[in-house]
């Protein structure tokens, strides 16, 4: 009997350890955290502190369609804002390597078209192209702060997605400070 209480013991006192993170020497119960969370991270006092996640996103975009000059929101982190992410995107493209569609990021309603650089060796020019960017918040600086992540279609055509189109979204650290800007709509510049 008293082998099975400390065996249960162990086992709940693993389980209760297992959802505390230890974190500058605060401890942060788990359920506040965001559900991905996999560790915390401590940093000097004054600069923004952040939480390491690892999350990824793979959206595969076949067959879906997107309107003339509209879009698909297809990541959020508020009420955090994204410190450090990359996001990868196989889009049709011209044999000139461009994509009429735009990849937007920012804080809702304020989303801005991503520098892509583009992938070469995994692209066919006049087909299909891969795209790539490394994506940061910086708050007062010119990213700005971002929380949202959407496709856009800027043309005056409805865009029907071929066969392997995707975006993969990955964050690796998020941190608090993403106030909602006013407004409701999402705005969107070419």
């Amino acid at each position: 009997m008293q082998a099975n209480k400390t065996i249960f013991f162990g086992i709940l006192a693993s389980v209760v350890a297992s959802m505390i993170f230890v974190a500058g020497g605060a401890i942060t119960s788990a359920f506040g955290q965001a559900s991905n969370v996999t560790s915390s991270k401590a940093v000097a006092p004054g600069i923004m502190q952040g939480t390491v996640v690892r999350d990824s996103a793979v959206i595969l975009l076949e067959g879906k369609t997107i309107p003339a000059n509209d879009f698909i929101h297809l990541y959020d982190t508020t009420p955090y804002m994204i410190k450090s992410g990359h996001i990868a995107a196989k889009l049709p493209c011209d044999a000139s390597s461009t994509s009429p569609l735009k990849i937007l990021i920012g804080q809702a309603p304020n989303l801005k078209p991503a520098a892509l650089e583009f992938v070469k060796p995994l692209s066919t020019p006049g087909k299909m192209c891969l795209y790539h960017v490394d994506v940061a918040s910086q708050p007062g600086g010119q990213a700005g702060i971002i929380t949202d992540i959407a496709i856009q279609n800027p043309t005056s055509t409805t865009v029907t997605f071929p066969a392997t189109s995707t975006v993969v979204i990955g964050v690796d650290e998020i941190t608090s400070g993403a106030e909602m800007a006013a407004g409701a709509n999402m705005t969107m510049s070419k």
